[in-house]
C-alpha cells in the first residue's frame, strides 16, 4: 500500500532539510525521499515549487509566531507571560531559522517572509511588554532588543561553539524586571 503524505508532512521534511544539511538540499526529490513517497504527492499538494515554498513560509510563521503567541496570551499574568515567551523561543527551530534567513539573502519572496515574521515577533513582544510598562519608547527599544538578541543567536552560533541561549533570554527577562520594578540602570552598565 503506498504511503500518504500530508502537507505537514512535507513542512517538517523540509524544516529538518534546512536544520541540516541546509538550502541545496531542499529539493522535490530529496523531499519526497524523506517523506517517503513520490513526487506526484508533492504535486498534489502544492503544484509546483512556488506553490510549496508559499505554503511553507506560511506554515512557518503560523507554527513560529502565531502558535507562540496564542500560547502566550493564554497566560492571564502579565509577568508570567514574559517567562512563558522567553522559554518558547527556545522551542524554535533555529538551525532551520538561520537557513531561511541565508535563503532570504538570495530569494525576494522568501525575504518578504522573513520581514512579516520578523515584523509580527517584534509586534508579539511589544504586545507581551505593553501591559508591564508605560512608556511605549521602551517597550518598542525592549522589543527590538529581543528581537535582535534572538536573531543575532541564530546568525552568531550557528554552527560554531555552542551558546546558552536561555541564559541570554533570562539576562533579556531580568531587564525587563527591572524595567517594570523601576530600578534604574546605570547608563554605564
Amino acid at each position: 500500500m503506498a504511503r500518504t503524505a500530508s502537507p505537514s508532512d512535507f513542512f517538517g521534511a523540509a524544516m529538518r532539510l534546512l536544520a541540516g544539511p541546509g538550502l541545496p538540499a531542499l529539493r522535490i526529490g530529496r523531499l519526497c525521499g524523506e517523506v517517503g513517497v513520490t513526487s506526484g504527492s508533492f504535486y498534489h499538494h502544492f503544484g509546483n515549487w512556488d506553490g510549496f515554498v508559499a505554503a511553507l513560509l506560511d506554515h512557518w510563521a503560523t507554527e513560529e509566531v502565531d502558535r507562540i503567541l496564542e500560547l502566550v496570551r493564554r497566560e492571564q499574568d502579565p509577568v508570567e507571560r514574559v517567562e512563558l515567551l522567553k522559554g518558547l523561543a527556545l522551542t524554535i527551530p533555529h538551525d532551520a531559522e538561520t537557513a531561511i534567513r541565508r535563503w532570504a539573502g538570495t530569494d525576494g519572496v522568501v525575504a518578504a517572509a522573513q520581514q512579516r515574521v520578523d515584523d509580527r515577533r517584534r509586534g508579539a513582544v511589544r504586545e507581551v511588554l505593553t501591559p508591564l510598562i508605560a512608556d511605549e519608547a521602551l517597550v518598542a527599544t525592549l522589543a527590538e532588543v529581543g528581537l535582535s538578541l534572538l536573531v543575532g543567536h541564530q546568525q552568531l552560533h550557528h554552527g560554531g561553539p555552542a551558546v546558552d541561549l536561555a541564559a541570554q533570554l533570562d539576562q533579556f527577562a531580568l531587564l525587563v524586571r527591572t524595567h517594570v520594578a523601576g530600578v534604574a540602570l546605570p547608563a554605564d552598565a
